[in-house]
């Protein structure tokens, strides 16, 4: 995938039974003054249908030198073709 002036990769893995995301990963910054990228995961707990698509939710996001999951997330709801052009170019007062 692009990154910057080249390209950088971004791992998805499958469960071969069900089809579904075992594992996405990337190196990534954790921090932006950071020189290294870290290995980070993020890992499908469980998933949820939402307007007839099947989501990860929740999902846990681990950087490896931690070992353990620094979030967990859940999806409460998804909206598609929301025209967001108002939030976007708002200004907080």
């Amino acid at each position: 995938m692009p990154f910057e002036e080249g390209e950088d990769s971004f791992t998805v893995t499958f469960d071969p039974q069900t089809g579904l995301i075992r594992t996405m990963e990337a190196m990534r910054y954790r921090e932006a003054t950071d020189e290294a990228k870290t290995r980070w995961t993020l890992e499908p707990l469980g998933w949820k249908t939402f307007h007839g698509v099947l989501i990860p939710s929740p999902a846990a996001v681990t950087w490896h030198d931690d070992g353990t999951p620094w979030l967990v997330i859940e999806v409460e709801e998804v909206a598609y073709n929301v025209d967001v052009e108002e939030y976007i170019t708002a200004r907080e007062p």
